[in-house]
């Protein structure tokens, strides 16, 4: 069974999915620090050039192509669905927020850094009492009780997830006005919100959806209203291996290219005001120490196989960015004033 799923492995994804795929699967938990620098540490050139160059370009794309054509909820529910517990063994504790947290200084806590992240995004959101505020993708309200607690004011803010374990926990512990519904597919009333924000969410859009949700979004904005982005996508526009790592933990989605993002944003009218680029990295790597010192703690709560894929997906994205292969974002995006 194993020999049968790497060779498939292999010859479908190329030899990174098929290692990290064999990792997941195995019966035991893994060596935590041995397994970081399995995949984070140098690379011979030839396990690099095979990693690239297998499967070839043509076969790559056709296979993503196939998987964006699944439902989106199945990968946003496979990855966030695991139990909210789970996530509080390596999230923040003040915020439990699932996103590139901000290191300004390099040596904050994980709990600093996401607080220096809520307040540089509150700026660019600048909420205001009585405004609409919509989120995308609004994980487990982190940055919605950051608003409200700076606004005062709760009943203006909404949000968006396909989580039902988000939604759910949301309901629970706070009562925000929050849907379960695909910010892709959902109607939004024209000329309605005065802010639109979304963090580390717009990486599930798919390329034939990328325009579509943009111009939905142009048109739910009051004229002068701001769209702010936080998201990674990837640097080139070349399809690299690590696309299809990603199938491992996100099923179906593909990080789109910097050039698909902007130019999208152009064609639906907005102006880009500002962009800065974040390091991902020390985040991830906080959540992978936290993640393995509780260990026994996750395994109370989820299965061997689950365990191993989240040491597997901190350590791989890591590598990611430390590659170069993506790039976190933060866009301010503006819908003009009737002049």
């Amino acid at each position: 069974m194993r020999l049968l799923r790497l060779t498939r492995d292999v010859l479908l994804h190329g030899t990174a999915y098929a290692v990290l795929n064999d990792l997941i699967h195995r019966p035991e938990p893994l060596e935590e620090e041995k397994t970081w620098q399995f995949i984070t540490g140098p690379e011979p050139g030839w396990r690099r050039w095979l990693r690239e160059a297998w499967p070839p370009q043509w076969l790559r794309r056709l296979v993503l192509h196939r998987r964006q054509y699944q439902p989106a909820e199945r990968g946003i529910q496979a990855h966030y669905d695991v139990s909210n517990e789970f996530y509080q063994l390596f999230l923040d504790k003040k915020f439990m927020f699932y996103s590139c947290a901000d290191h300004i200084r390099g040596d904050e806590t994980l709990e600093e850094a996401q607080t220096n992240k809520a307040n540089h995004l509150l700026q660019l959101i600048d909420p205001k009492p009585g405004e609409r505020i919509l989120e995308l993708g609004c994980g487990w309200a982190s940055m919605m009780r950051h608003i409200e607690q700076h606004t005062g004011d709760r009943d203006h803010l909404e949000g968006l997830t396909l989580s039902r374990e988000q939604a759910a926990y949301i309901q629970q512990n706070f009562g925000y006005k929050v849907r379960l519904e695909n910010f892709v597919e959902a109607e939004y009333p024209p000329q309605y919100y005065d802010k639109v924000y979304s963090i580390a969410a717009w990486e599930a859009i798919r390329r034939h959806e990328v325009d579509v949700v943009m111009q939905k979004v142009y048109k739910t904005l009051k004229p002068g209203g701001r769209f702010v982005l936080h998201f990674f996508c990837r640097w080139q526009d070349r399809l690299p291996s690590s696309l299809s790592v990603g199938q491992l933990f996100f099923p179906g989605h593909v990080a789109l290219s910097y050039r698909e993002h902007v130019q999208a944003m152009e064609r639906a009218g907005f102006r880009i005001t500002m962009q800065t680029c974040h390091d991902y990295r020390r985040t991830l790597r906080q959540w992978y120490e936290n993640l393995v010192a509780r260990k026994n703690d996750a395994l109370k709560l989820v299965d061997v196989r689950t365990y191993n894929r989240y040491v597997v997906f901190f350590a791989a994205s890591y590598k990611y960015f430390d590659d170069r292969m993506g790039v976190l974002f933060r866009f301010v995006l503006r819908k003009p004033p009737i002049s």
